[in-house]
């Protein structure tokens, strides 16, 4: 079995800590709404998770937990051997209809060697930790659309595209918006995600700070084909600058790739996606058609999850 599949096996397997804090009590909402796969009185399909790496408006039923465990791989680069790997765990809690909060760990790894502009890197360990919270304005089953906004504030050992060892901190704010085009069929969602994040390499605590930003543009359609069983596409654009507030632009690719989903049983899903990277260009003194420089020629990502 290859090294690349051993760790996404491992990845889906690892288990973590799982964080909880305390809940304040919160005033009941009105709607009755159904997440995938459970009994109402009124069926739902809840559209967080019907995607792929496009994520749904959707926050779980008032007091929902969910237990979720995600592998990610990022694969090729101009030349050379790059691959890298990240496997989470998170733990979510719907505090409100409309609200939900959720902490998690993070693995890394990486096997990058004679890529140009790299240093070879293997091995990896604890990746970082995070925390998210996201709330719902609108919900599109009884509004035109979904509206949502999540905010992720995270911890990085490692630099996601270097595996070089350090410390960073980034916050993601993802705006989501999602529809149901045809009932009980045929499901659209856009997102629009910005990433700040301040880094330092690991120079006995003396190495400089420098500043980033990310630019994620996704827009993703899946379609119910038997019960359960949804598929789809998504194509997304991704963008690197200099600066945690959109300085320079240091190059920007587009992925486009398959996405399935499948609510196996009442608590139980598991969904993957995968892209190719089909344009793109880096701040290079020479045209290219790819960026392979801030991305990869592939990502791929797994994820199952359990709802109590």
């Amino acid at each position: 079995m290859a090294a690349r599949d051993k760790l996404l096996i491992a990845s889906i397997l690892v288990s973590a800590l799982v964080f909880q804090a305390g809940i304040a009590r919160a005033d009941d909402d009105d709607d009755d709404k159904k997440g995938p796969g459970a009994a109402h009185e009124v069926e739902s399909i809840e559209t967080e998770n019907i995607f792929g790496y496009t994520l749904g408006t959707d926050t779980g039923e008032k007091g929902e937990k969910e237990l979720t465990f995600t592998a990610d791989g990022r694969f090729g680069k101009a030349r050379g051997t790059y691959n890298a790997y990240a496997g989470e765990a998170e733990f979510e809690y719907a505090v409100t209809d409309n609200f939900k909060v959720s902490v998690g760990g993070a693995l890394a790894g990486f096997d990058i060697s004679h890529v140009p502009g790299f240093d070879n890197a293997s091995g990896g360990g604890l990746g970082g930790a995070f925390f998210e919270l996201k709330y719902r304005f609108l919900d599109h089953r009884t509004a035109p659309f979904g509206l949502s906004l999540s905010i992720e504030p995270e911890w990085a050992r490692f630099d996601e595209l270097t595996g070089e060892q350090g410390t960073a901190y980034g916050i993601e704010f993802r705006l989501a918006a999602d529809a149901e085009i045809a009932k009980d069929f045929l499901f659209a969602a856009v997102n629009v995600v910005y990433q700040p994040e301040w880094e330092r390499e690991n120079d006995n605590g003396f190495g400089f700070w420098s500043a980033g930003s990310g630019l994620e543009v996704s827009g993703a359609l899946t379609a119910q084909v038997v019960k359960d069983v949804f598929l789809g596409g998504e194509v997304r654009y991704l963008a690197a600058y200099d600066g945690a507030t959109f300085g320079d632009r240091q190059g920007w690719g587009v992925f486009l790739g398959p996405t399935v989903y499948a609510q196996v049983t009442e608590t139980f899903y598991v969904k993957a996606a995968w892209s190719f990277q089909v344009a793109g260009s880096a701040d290079l003194p020479w045209n290219s058609s790819l960026d392979l420089v801030n991305f990869e020629r592939q990502q791929g990502r797994l994820q199952v999850g359990f709802t109590f």
